[in-house]
């Protein structure tokens, strides 16, 4: 499909001109309810301290940069640089997200560390969801994706095996699909409503039926610049001079059109990142496929966050062990209380 091979090209320039780098995101949970939170980036020394990091860094977070250690002689050109900052309260991080000045405020994400406690044992809880982020709704997507295929998109089919890597794509090509569609039908209601506000006789909403083919052609190619490009070329389809006065409407037709574009070519060119978190005691409910003793993970890349909400799920166990001992203790007491009553 034309739009696999313009975000191709596009995500291919990225990479050329940004550098290759590797993210991991590591949360730490205490016992206490408190997490420390760990964004280690490897890539060589100018990609290394990019930013546009999934979660915003500020001077509070302590740094620590060193030479990479990856085993290869040849890399010696190879950074390590890590951020880590403990967190008292969930509260604490959203607060530093909702205060986030780059692109990615625009994820609707939150995050929340729990315990509760049941005496004998706690039972913490690391959850963080992020909403769907696909900007185009104007059309439903379940009409193009089937549960299943929301499934493979969100990494909760894994990919096992070559069958499962061929399904994916399938699955991809028809996500792309819906996008444009979505994206076509958006730009034609943009510009109906348009020609509705004109009411311009000389020019009416049949025209935007007619170039529909060219509309969806346009949409496939993914060549977004500027929002009044998309009415110089419908005037060129329709060859109807008229079209030109929807350039005169203000506020500009396409200026939030424009904003759905840059998000999401944005989130397109997202790191994809792994995120682990680490459970005190036993792990004992998660929704990860990749557990590992008390950490499991999760892979973000684009495709998951686009459609449904994301999840990320797992609650542990903690022995409250000064429990057992007050116990213990209580039952000794009773023990002898029992005994001195026997005795006497």
């Amino acid at each position: 499909m034309k739009t696999r091979k313009a975000l191709i090209i596009l995500i291919s320039l990225f990479l050329i001109f940004c550098g290759c780098r590797e993210i991991t995101v590591t949360t730490q949970v205490h016992r206490d309810g408190s997490f420390t939170r760990i964004i280690r980036i490897t890539g060589d020394s100018s990609s290394v301290f990019e930013g546009n990091l999934p979660y915003p860094i500020d001077s509070t977070w302590s740094r620590k940069i060193e030479q990479g250690t990856t085993g290869d002689s040849s890399r010696n050109d190879e950074f390590i640089l890590t951020y880590t900052k403990i967190f008292e309260t969930s509260e604490e991080l959203m607060s530093l997200i909702e205060a986030d000045t780059t692109w990615r405020k625009q994820l609707n994400r939150n995050i929340s560390v729990t315990s509760k406690f049941g005496f004998f044992y706690s039972y913490p809880t690391f959850r963080e969801v992020f909403q769907p982020a696909n900007p185009f709704t104007f059309l439903p997507y379940e009409d193009y994706l089937t549960h299943d295929d929301l499934l493979w998109l969100s990494g909760q089919n894994p990919i096992l095996n070559h069958s499962d890597s061929i399904h994916f794509d399938e699955v991809e090509k028809k996500a792309e699909q819906f996008i444009v569609a979505s994206v076509t039908a958006e730009i034609e209601h943009i510009l109906t409503e348009g020609i509705t506000r004109l009411n311009d006789p000389a020019l009416l909403p049949t025209e935007v039926t007619r170039v529909h083919d060219s509309i969806q052609r346009w949409v496939e190619a993914w060549k977004f610049d500027e929002p009044e490009k998309i009415i110089v070329l419908f005037n060129e389809w329709t060859r109807n001079s008229a079209a030109e006065k929807l350039l005169e409407i203000n506020p500009p037709l396409f200026s939030e059109f424009q904003k759905k574009v840059d998000f999401i070519n944005n989130l397109i060119l997202m790191d994809s990142y792994p995120e682990t978190v680490e459970m005190p005691g036993v792990i004992i409910e998660t929704n990860s496929t990749m557990l590992k003793g008390n950490q499991v993970s999760w892979e973000i890349q684009p495709m998951s966050l686009l459609f449904e909400p994301y999840e990320m799920l797992v609650e542990s166990r903690v022995i409250n062990n000064w429990a057992f001992i007050l116990t213990g203790v209580i039952l000794l007491l009773l023990i002898i209380v029992l005994v001195l009553k026997a005795l006497k």
